[in-house]
């Protein structure tokens, strides 16, 4: 947990945040019964889809099933940190922030990192400066007559350039002594053989942003054929390569955090280009092959992405890795292409040359992930030699294995039985019987409790036993639960359940646990509670599944007394199979002549039939 007291966040934030005056700053609310309806901004649509209940200070969204409480909404909607979001909803609360001096996480260390944000603004600043001197003459010709760019993008991409004197640039960034240190932190300053100096010099300046629109590091490129010709900030406390990507910021302010596509390209100039030229959803990698890390980002904010590469044998190599990245993070409803441009071109001639036209049809043509990946596979053998062409065919199914997908699997054996002239349910066959490769299987708990959109978003089918249920019930009716704890006796169900090993007893004991210990616990309080602990994913999984305890969108919902029938019939339920069960196990005792469970036996025929009654 962060600096900030998680019991601020529970009772002085939360309930002072009145959900819908939130969420209705950003979108515009419709009043449906006790809740209110918006078309969700996270998602493009046109019919409101988005939920917010102020009895639960939840939201929920029917469609991309993004969901949570206020904190969850402003992390989202403005990609901000817990910490950030919380510091801000607490100036829309205008309530003061209250930290835990005892966290792992000291407010020292916040504004450690507060600084390091400064200082590398403080070198963009300095770096346009010199761009716009006649020190920095050299780098603006540059961007403008070699690469095409205009005014009004090089200020929007803050570009700049690193003079050719060290001294320069230290002396003007460097306000106290303390400063030196820190951008020798920072990757901008090394120390040699020669003391200080700074790491770019007589270069052009491209500053990297992270999503929040910080500036984290910078590449810095020659203006000739000097080499490196790019050189890139080493791996800092505020920037790890492996999880930016390069124009992600800006793609997320165009699109409205929402874009109908992502296109990965090569380089830094790829993606200045293409904007420049009205393609407002580039994005390069920084210095490396596009990661695992990186897809997975790009996923949170888009379902389709494009890996658009060179059509030389490089470009193909590159794209051949992608597909060997993305194969273990497929999901559902998430798609990912392929587009290869002419050898003689890269996106950066491309749009100066044809156009954004030109650039865009080869996006919409790209090939697909099946498409690609049986291309590949083809065009590395002479399918007209029978030992090759076998040899393709077991390598191809081998990785079709690895595909975590079904569909894709299904897809990948159609167009491989196109290509090898071999029927669907031969190749099928070969599929069950390839050697399983996968060696990243989920835990139990994980097996269980899967906390994925697309588990959320099969209604009914969640609750595969009424014990899920149960539990459903006591995170999103909290109060009722409270109100009723003693009455009906919860610490005596709990012992009963994991007498009779009811599965889920232990969650549901720690779920009930929340409940004693905070009897006022609200839905959205459930998520501060569990945040970052055990109980989270089994939280967030539940906490939208469907109870059928409010009607028309939640504009009419079950009255109070009716919310306490309805908990008891799940209690009920849960209990029902399992005492069936061990009463048939006590009666098979019983007709063996073991009378020591006789009166257990009778105790669970009369629990029995009190249930059926």
């Amino acid at each position: 947990m962060p600096f900030i007291k998680k019991s601020y966040i529970i009772e002085k934030l939360l309930p002072n945040v009145a959900i819908e005056k939130l969420i209705g700053q950003y979108v515009t609310l419709k009043k449906s019964g006790a809740s209110y309806m918006c078309c969700c901004p996270f998602h493009n649509e046109k019919t409101p889809s988005c939920q917010v209940t102020p009895s639960k200070q939840m939201f929920y969204c029917y469609g991309c099933k993004a969901h949570g409480n206020a904190i969850d909404f402003i992390m989202k909607y403005k990609n901000l940190s817990f910490v950030e979001a919380v510091e801000e909803l607490s100036q829309f609360a205008a309530i003061p922030v209250e930290y835990d001096e005892n966290s792992k996480f000291s407010k020292t260390e916040v504004d450690k990192y507060k600084e390091y944000y400064e200082l590398m603004d403080r070198c963009a600043s300095l770096f346009t400066k010199f761009l716009n001197s006649p020190e920095g003459a050299q780098g603006l010709d540059y961007f403008k007559n070699a690469r095409g760019l205009t005014s009004k993008n090089i200020v929007e991409s803050r570009l700049g350039f690193a003079p050719r004197d060290s001294k320069l640039f230290i002396n003007a960034v460097c306000k106290k002594a303390s400063d030196k240190q820190a951008l020798v932190d920072l990757g901008m300053l090394i120390t040699g053989n020669y003391g200080l100096r700074s790491m770019y010099r007589n270069r052009v300046m491209i500053p990297i942003f992270d999503k929040r629109g910080r500036i984290i590091s910078f590449g810095g490129r020659t203006m000739g054929d000097d080499k490196p010709k790019y050189m890139n900030t080493k791996e800092t406390p505020i920037y790890k390569k492996r999880k930016e990507l390069f124009g992600l910021y800006e793609t997320l302010k165009a699109n409205n955090n929402r874009p109908s596509r992502i296109v990965v390209v090569e380089g830094y100039m790829d993606v200045i280009s293409v904007r420049q030229a009205g393609c407002s959803y580039a994005v390069a990698s920084l210095g490396t092959a596009t990661t695992a890390e990186q897809l997975n980002e790009m996923f949170r904010y888009t379902d389709k992405v494009i890996c658009c590469y060179d059509g030389d044998s490089a470009g193909r190599h590159a794209a051949w890795h992608a597909l060997e990245t993305v194969t273990p993070v497929l999901q559902e409803s998430k798609e990912i292409y392929f587009a290869f441009l002419p050898e003689e071109h890269d996106p950066d001639s491309l749009v100066r040359e044809k156009g954004l036209s030109a650039f865009s049809e080869f996006l919409d043509n790209a090939i697909s992930y099946a498409e690609f990946l049986v291309l590949h596979k083809s065009n590395s053998y002479n399918l007209n030699d029978p030992n090759e062409l076998s040899t393709m065919v077991n390598d191809t199914i081998n990785f079709i294995k690895t595909i975590p997908l079904a569909s894709m699997q299904n897809v990948s054996l159609l167009l491989l039985s196109k290509v090898s002239g071999m029927s669907q349910p031969m190749l099928y066959e070969m599929l069950k019987n390839a050697k399983n490769t996968e060696t990243n299987k989920p835990t139990a708990f994980e097996k269980e409790f899967s906390y994925k959109e697309k588990t959320v978003s099969q209604g009914e089918g969640i609750f595969k036993t009424p014990m899920r249920k149960l539990m459903a019930f006591v995170i999103q009716q909290p109060i009722v639960v409270s109100s009723v704890y003693h009455e009906f006796a919860l610490d005596t169900f709990i012992t009963l359940c994991k007498r009779l090993n009811v599965r889920g007893s232990e969650q549901l004991e720690g779920l009930l646990n929340m409940i004693l210990e905070t009897p006022d616990i609200t839905a959205a309080n459930f998520i501060e509670v569990t945040r970052q602990g055990p109980y989270e994913t089994i939280v967030r999984t539940l906490m939208s599944a469907p109870l059928n305890i409010s009607f028309e969108n939640g504009s009419k919902e079950l009255k109070f007394e009716e919310k306490i029938d309805y908990f008891s019939d799940i209690m009920s339920k849960v209990l029902e199979k399992p005492l069936k069960d061990r009463a048939e196990v006590l009666k098979i005792q019983l007709a063996q002549g073991n009378t020591k469970v006789l009166n257990e036996y009778t105790a669970l025929q009369k629990e029995i039939l009190s249930a059926d009654v």
